[in-house]
């Protein structure tokens, strides 16, 4: 198979071994791929993925057709829609993952929608309910800008809480023209940092819904 490959900080679309599933593994037909600021510090050999996946195969999520499975496979077969969130090596032609870190594509989700949403959506809802706890009642104030902040936003309009934009000026007056903690809100990835940041100070009061 070919792959999106890094060689001397730039990418090439070079040939690599044929991926298998192993035992709870699928193997994905690859339609298209996501692309995050972790696959351009992996190019730059700043983002080195876990052990026993292609250091130089970039691409945390990807979206496609299930080509075949491992042994004790039971959530998926060969021709079902799937987009799943990946270690490395999603920005290939095939990709190899367990079973549980699939998800089934939705009707009518095209595949370059379905392969930019796993590791972006997924984060934002870990952030927002796993880590931080967001709960009904509680108002949502998001730092920051990017499709990670509209995904952030999404969940949390979509469980009925209320959710402040990024901007400056709408940040001030969901606030009461308060910083709301930019002090303790660094730039970072991942969704337990941004836990942290929430629990510090962005933590938003219980309100009663309007």
């Amino acid at each position: 198979m070919r792959a999106a490959t890094i060689v001397d900080s730039t990418i090439e679309w070079c040939e690599h071994p044929e991926p298998s599933p192993g035992t709870g593994e699928v193997l994905i037909d690859v339609r298209a791929a996501g692309v995050s600021n972790a696959d351009l510090l992996q190019r730059a050999g700043f983002y080195p993925p876990p052990a026993g996946v292609a250091v130089d195969i970039p691409g945390l999520e990807a979206a496609g057709e299930v080509l075949a499975v491992g042994a004790g496979v039971t959530r998926f077969s060969a021709g079902d829609r799937v987009m799943a969130v990946l270690a490395g090596a999603g920005q290939a032609e095939r990709v190899v993952v367990h079973e549980r870190a699939a998800i089934p594509v939705p009707e009518g989700l095209a595949w370059e929608q379905a392969g930019a949403v796993p590791e972006n959506v997924t984060t934002a809802h870990d952030a927002l309910f796993t880590q931080a706890g967001l709960a009904m009642g509680e108002r949502l104030l998001v730092h920051g800008g990017g499709r990670r902040r509209r995904h952030r936003g999404r969940p949390a309009r979509r469980a009925g809480r209320r959710h402040g934009g990024g901007h400056r000026a709408r940040r001030r007056q969901a606030t009461g023209g308060r910083r709301a903690g930019a002090g303790h809100h660094r730039r970072r990835s991942g969704g337990v940092r941004l836990a942290r940041a929430f629990r510090c100070r962005a933590r938003a009061r219980r309100r009663p819904q309007p």
